[in-house]
């Protein structure tokens, strides 16, 4: 078992680059440092410090190795000190947010925002990832409320769809298009068309929306990002159909955003744990989210 205060003063050697800074930073003696180097060095056998003139020293590959896992073990003991401290306290919280891009982008930081406003204790986590990452992330615990675009079937999960909103195209603005007021398929016709990634639902409604014209595009890019698809439209890739809140965030004057006719409704669930209570601030988030889904339709 390596000792705790060995490891500390591995830690401080690295991070300070010298006995003599890693003995101030520890408040120790330079010799009681060494001696700590030199015990754990015989500890796990392996020399970590190429000992030079001047009593200098030069970690070795093997340090560096070692340093990583220790990094992430005093990262760990940060965390849970944080958490320790919040629960002493009583009068913070943390909440842990996962969300596909979409809403990554532009919906959900303004929302949190507003909702830090009220309550500037609160800690909260937002982490963008794929709507599979972010399952993923809900059921294993990792985070409290997820979001993601497509129905699921979990057993340790609970899905709750948000009120539809309405996808739009993209047009550069300098296109005969960007005139219209509304597209509809046929109006694709001849222009490349920058399609969203398969197997997700935006896609298949896209692909449902020309298919029920009889409209073939002229396919170009393919990309698995509504914001990469904007900006191929910009930089003149073709046309684009892509979620509302990817167009609200993007502020390109070299594309401009047209309604559709007929409607692709795009719809967005939150996720939770099954048989889980929600902490307070976990519920007014999501009672909150709900209202602002209900003031876009």
């Amino acid at each position: 078992m390596l000792n705790q205060r060995q490891i500390e003063a591995f830690r401080a050697v690295m991070v300070s680059g010298g006995i003599t800074t890693a003995a101030a930073a520890m408040r120790i003696s330079q010799p009681a440092v060494s001696r700590l180097i030199r015990d754990l060095e015989a500890r796990i056998g392996v020399t970590l410090f190429e000992r030079r003139a001047g009593g200098r020293l030069r970690a070795t590959a093997d340090a560096a190795a070692l340093f990583q896992d220790v990094e992430r073990y005093f990262i760990g003991l940060e965390q849970i000190d944080q958490s320790a401290a919040g629960l002493r306290r009583r009068s913070r919280g943390t909440l842990r947010v996962a969300s596909l891009p979409a809403l990554y982008v532009d919906l959900l930081p303004r929302f949190i925002g507003r909702f830090l406003a009220q309550r500037p204790d609160l800690d909260i986590e937002l982490i963008g990832n794929s709507s599979e990452a972010t399952i993923e992330l809900v059921s294993s615990g990792r985070c409290d409320i997820g979001f993601v675009d497509s129905p699921f079937d979990h057993p340790r999960l609970r899905r709750e769809e948000l009120a539809g909103v309405s996808a739009v195209a993209v047009v550069p603005a300098a296109h005969p298009l960007a005139g219209n007021q509304m597209l509809a398929p046929s109006d694709f016709e001849g222009n490349p068309f920058v399609s969203i990634a398969r197997a997700t639902q935006l896609r298949t409604r896209i692909d449902a929306f020309f298919l029920s014209q009889g409209v073939r595009r002229q396919l170009g890019p393919e990309t698995p990002l509504s914001l990469i698809a904007c900006s191929l439209v910009a930089a003149g890739g073709g046309l684009a159909i892509v979620d509302p809140f990817t167009a609200a965030a993007v502020r390109d004057p070299a594309v401009c955003f047209k309604s559709l006719d007929p409607r692709i409704e795009v719809s967005f669930s939150l996720v939770t744990t099954q048989n889980t209570h929600l902490s307070g601030p976990a519920q007014d988030f999501i009672a909150g989210i709900q209202r602002e889904f209900a003031q876009l339709v």
